[in-house]
């Protein structure tokens, strides 16, 4: 019976029941061509043993005829028997001798067609092997496919889930056509944190993004407050994109960094 996996067998028992189909009408071919390759080489293993026990016989003869000769030749010399006995007795010792010389090259042919018959029995149980690792193969290519093809899916259903980095709630939506493409570095979204800790996104100059590092220490300077009397919320650079973005309405390249601060208000006099 085909050993179908188990976890084939709980969602696609269809597949399992095809292969099993498929496995024994293969083998049922494979049994119906090998009977008669078998057929055969036992017709031939018979037909040599007859060609050889005609080949023992005709020796046997010859070698009673070849008695025969001597003695008739002796009786003719002697003038005791006519020399056409000795003919008819020649003659006999030719057809014999012809007989055994066909009946050898009788078996000859009978043992290659033997080992032909051996040779194709081999042959059909390796070609069945070969089928068998052939349609492993290419299903192992086939599956090398899907399996591409279900990581390159995957990645597009996880590129559609826009996730925000920090929770909160939703204050205002960029992007309200359904189908939109969202550029890199583009507003989606308005969050509004509800951690204490916020998230600020600053952009950052080429010329000097080589001074920045994650972790390094910032200052965030909030300018819809007075610096000198509330001062700033001091935070640490959590991410900095790796391509320079480019901002749509100047045209000039910026790096966004983004800094995670230790607090989410602004405090009088510090």
């Amino acid at each position: 019976p085909f050993p179908c996996p188990a976890d084939i067998q709980s969602v696609a028992p269809q597949i399992c029941d095809n292969e099993q189909k498929l496995l024994i009408a293969r083998r049922e071919n494979f049994d119906n061509k090998l009977s008669v390759l078998k057929s055969r080489l036992d017709q031939r293993e018979k037909e040599l043993d007859e060609a050889v026990a005609n080949s023992e016989r005709l020796t046997k003869n010859l070698v009673v005829s070849d008695e025969e000769a001597k003695l008739v030749g002796s009786m003719v010399k002697k003038g005791l028997m006519a020399r056409t006995e000795q003919i008819r007795v020649e003659r006999e010792q030719t057809e014999l001798n012809g007989q055994l010389n066909l009946s050898g090259e009788t078996v000859k042919k009978i043992r290659s067609t033997i080992t032909e018959a051996q040779l194709q029995v081999e042959e059909l149980g390796l070609q069945l092997q070969q089928e068998a690792l052939d349609e492993l193969t290419q299903a192992l290519a086939e599956l090398s496919v899907v399996d591409e093809t279900i990581r390159g899916a995957t990645d597009k259903v996880a590129r559609t889930d826009i996730r925000s980095p920090v929770d909160g709630i939703v204050n205002t939506l960029e992007l309200n056509t359904v189908g939109a493409f969202v550029q890199p570095g583009s507003v989606v979204a308005g969050i509004v944190p509800t951690s204490e800790t916020l998230l600020v996104e600053a952009r950052v100059s080429p010329r000097d993004v080589a001074f920045i590092r994650p972790d390094q220490e910032a200052l965030i300077k909030v300018t819809a407050y007075d610096f000198s009397i509330f001062g700033g919320i001091e935070g640490k650079v959590s991410n900095i994109t790796a391509d320079s973005l480019v901002d749509e309405k100047t045209g000039e390249p910026f790096y966004q960094v983004r800094v995670a601060t230790d607090k989410s208000t602004l405090e009088r006099d510090g």
